[in-house]
């Protein structure tokens, strides 16, 4: 055999190989429950109360809530719903909550399955179906009239935009979101066919068709995890009239209340709520 016959065999067995490895272990490389998110602020949090939701069918969930204070009318604020992303706990998050609460706010900071000590097989069906246990319980405990805005963060935007498929919010805030995980891998993969091999897809770019709420879209200029390209795809994709597309220049993923994001959540929420 020629020696580029041979070297050509050889990496395509190596391309080969990565594809299988890939293919079989995606679901440890898009969660990563183990491996925290460090930012300045990561041990910074609001007074939440530990509480346990139930999905039907799955595994308690230890989460944390705070319950919303009444606006000058009487009625109770909304309360966000945040969904994190696909690394490290709901705990990393907390410290963005803090300006929410607050303001008045109510918070249920969902921790997944499989993340945080909680049990059960972690895949999209599955985070879907905690999230809408998440806005279940909010109505539970709250009434069935109880406001509920879902705020997605990186794959927490896939998981956000699914819910509200399913059941609208009040309104939507998703950061540094992807048009689907699929679009967002392919970035980091892009030698591999991977709409053939992802199985957890998110599809947030088709999701988004049936929404019917205010969105707010936050995302870096220099997010180099899911690009700023795909943040633009899905305002544009959103239907709704009252949307609202906020850009950092100088933010990445996971740095964007550095550069005054949670100002922007909560004048936005004010806006719309108070």
């Amino acid at each position: 055999m020629p020696l580029i016959l041979k070297f050509l065999s050889g990496l395509f067995l190596l391309w080969l190989t990565a594809a299988v490895a890939l293919f079989l272990f995606q679901r440890k490389l898009m969660y990563n429950p183990n491996t925290p998110v460090r930012t300045p602020h990561r041990f910074e949090r609001p007074d939440l109360e530990k509480v346990v939701v139930k999905p039907d069918g799955g595994p308690e969930l230890t989460s944390f809530f705070a319950a919303p204070k009444k606006d000058k009318d009487g009625d109770l604020l909304p309360t966000v719903l945040y969904l994190h992303g696909n690394t490290g706990t709901a705990g990393d998050a907390a410290h963005k909550l803090i300006p929410i609460v607050n303001a008045g706010y109510g918070v249920l900071l969902l921790e997944y399955r499989g993340f945080g000590g909680n049990g059960g097989k972690t895949d999209e069906r599955g985070l879907i179906a905690d999230a809408l246990a998440g806005a279940r319980y909010i109505r539970d405990r709250l009434g069935e009239n109880a406001r509920v805005v879902y705020y997605g963060m990186s794959m927490g935007t896939g998981v956000a935009n699914g819910l509200a498929a399913v059941l609208p919010p009040d309104a939507l805030v998703l950061e540094c979101g992807f048009t689907s995980m699929t679009d967002a891998a392919q970035v980091h993969y892009p030698l591999f066919p991977l709409r053939l091999m992802i199985k957890d897809s998110f599809d947030s770019k088709r999701r988004i068709a049936s929404l019917t709420a205010p969105v707010l879209f936050l995302h870096g200029e220099k997010d180099s995890t899911v690009p700023v390209e795909q943040g633009r795809a899905m305002f544009d994709a959103a239907p709704v009239s009252d949307k609202t597309l906020k850009l950092y220049p100088d933010g990445h993923h996971v740095d964007l209340y550095d550069f005054g994001a949670s100002d922007d959540v909560v004048s936005w929420l004010d806006r719309r709520f108070k």
